[in-house]
């Protein structure tokens, strides 16, 4: 049994009671209250018994959408059961008490007040009638946005898991791309860049094996480290890499891969086109609540080259994955700046694993 459908019967018998004490006050004034008592209780018993089945119509007639004429002629009948029901139930009650107590039957019987028992009949009828189909609607209503609210979060899951089998192929072809040409040129170096790549590939397994959409930015860091050194064995000097980052920032969580999605673009489009290379400039910090990263590198700037379609992608899915993790509480930016692009991600601080 529920909490709130016995918080339910309890708010019924209590409401009933309240009534019963009213005609008890209102007889006790002419009659003894032993006899003033039982007249209340057979004026209230009746309704207050078929008021339960009338508690239970919108289970049984869930008013429809059309046809809603067919339900009034419905309830038609059944009020007028109802009346019926709970006269015949008063009559019963008062016969049976005069044949306890006196020893007769039916001669006290008032007819008259059959008039006011049918207003009252259809008084209670319309009232527990609304009552039950409004708390009945409002369950409803909570059960269809529960289920809402559980479609969306399945929805949202299947989501990150479409975007995170989107993004690490994205990544690993880009990889091998770049081992290609040293696999040609220099063994060797080639030797040490596969080692690299297992770093990597190991990080990018134990994000699909268990399902992690946030990691904490110290390990994202560490493998955007092992990327950097596979990037630097083949771009050598060109590629300049600084770090900053206060120690409760590392402790912060971050989307998988984000931060090496913002790198890898600055090093694709920035850096290595050059011949000269560039300095990219990673920075992490909070900011009012706020874990705002920041990616500059020192490339031609956003409006002097147009984004290749590759670093749309990498962007777009990024995107795509902050609005299903965080909703509208995290932000990516791009910022032409003196000589490149800042690139700034700004989530929620989160420091839980």
């Amino acid at each position: 049994m529920s909490g709130s459908s016995t918080r339910g019967r309890w708010a019924y018998a209590a409401a009933w009671l309240l009534v019963l004490t009213i005609y008890v006050a209102a007889f006790i004034g002419s009659v003894p209250l032993g006899y003033a008592f039982r007249n209340a209780l057979a004026n209230v018993l009746p309704d207050a018994l078929l008021g339960l089945l009338v508690l239970r119509l919108p289970r049984r007639l869930p008013w429809p959408e059309s046809r809603q004429a067919r339900s009034l002629a419905t309830h038609a009948s059944l009020l007028i059961a109802f009346l019926f029901a709970s006269s015949v139930g008063w009559m019963a009650l008062v016969a049976l008490d005069e044949l306890l107590f006196t020893g007769s039957c039916c001669t006290q019987i008032n007819l008259r007040i059959l008039p006011f028992r049918t207003l009252n009949g259809l008084l209670i009828y319309c009232t527990l009638a609304g009552l039950a189909y409004a708390w009945h609607n409002a369950a409803a209503s909570r059960e269809q946005a529960a289920r809402a609210a559980r479609a969306e979060t399945l929805r949202a899951r299947a989501e990150l898991e479409a975007l995170r089998s989107q993004l690490n192929p994205h990544f690993i072809l880009n990889t091998f791309h770049a081992l290609i040409g040293l696999v040609r040129r220099d063994p060797a170096v080639a030797e040490t860049a596969l080692e690299r790549l297992g770093d990597l590939l190991r990080y990018s397994l134990r994000i699909q094996r268990e399902g992690l959409d946030e990691v904490k930015l110290r390990d994202e860091w560490s493998f955007v480290q092992s990327y950097l050194d596979l990037e630097r064995l083949r771009l050598g000097d060109r590629l300049r890499v600084s770090f900053e980052a206060a120690e409760t920032s590392l402790d912060c969580n971050v989307p998988s891969f984000a931060l090496q999605t913002l790198v890898e673009n600055a090093v694709r489009h920035a850096i290595a086109p050059r011949t000269e290379g560039g300095h990219l400039a990673v920075s992490a910090q909070q900011v009012d609540g706020r874990l705002q990263i920041q990616v500059a590198d020192e490339g031609p700037g956003a409006a002097a080259q147009p984004a290749a379609e590759s670093q749309r992608l990498g962007l777009r899915l990024l995107q795509e994955r902050l609005a299903a993790l965080y909703g509208g509480q995290a932000s990516l930016s791009l910022h032409a700046a003196a000589g490149g692009v800042r690139a700034v991600l700004e989530l929620p601080v989160r420091e839980e694993t």
